[in-house]
């Protein structure tokens, strides 16, 4: 059975109904958190697709919205 092995590299890309984006925005703004994150139009109409490599930011995001799917790329 193949463990999955965290390396840094990998890229969270996370899918969130577009008010739900806006709430990650505003929290990633107010509380001035040190990650990276990029935004863009998901295929899914009314929908956006969050991208960051920061583990620990991805996993906050999934804590607060629980029903959103995420990709895991390396």
């Amino acid at each position: 059975m193949n463990t999955p092995t965290y390396t840094g590299t990998e890229l969270y890309q996370i899918l969130l109904p577009g008010h739900e984006a806006a709430e990650v925005m505003e929290e990633w703004l107010e509380r001035n958190i040190q990650a990276d994150i990029r935004f863009r139009r998901a295929r899914t109409k009314g929908c956006v697709v969050m991208e960051t490599r920061d583990v620990l930011f991805a996993n906050r995001i999934r804590q607060w919205h629980p029903g959103c799917k995420v990709n895991i790329t390396k």
